[in-house]
């Protein structure tokens, strides 16, 4: 019986489905967050600290975190 639904779908449509599938995931995971007050005002509070030049690229913060001893770091 599961290989006669199984062929009810082409290959293509089953790939289509795992892709809306994703999006919808996607897209419920953006309304989470969208209603969570605490996280949105993190999100704001990152936006204006990158508007501000209170940012650092990686490999500052990597580096940072290798002299502090809190990670080590294999030589590139």
């Amino acid at each position: 019986m599961m290989d006669n639904a199984a062929q009810l779908i082409s290959e293509d449509d089953r790939q289509l489905l795992r892709r809306v599938s994703d999006l919808l995931e996607e897209v419920m995971e953006t309304i989470e967050i969208a209603q969570n007050p605490e996280t949105m005002r993190e999100i704001e509070e990152a936006r204006q600290d990158a508007g501000e030049g209170k940012v650092r690229d990686y490999s500052e913060l990597r580096e940072e975190l290798r002299k502090a001893g809190k990670i080590r770091v294999k030589d590139d």
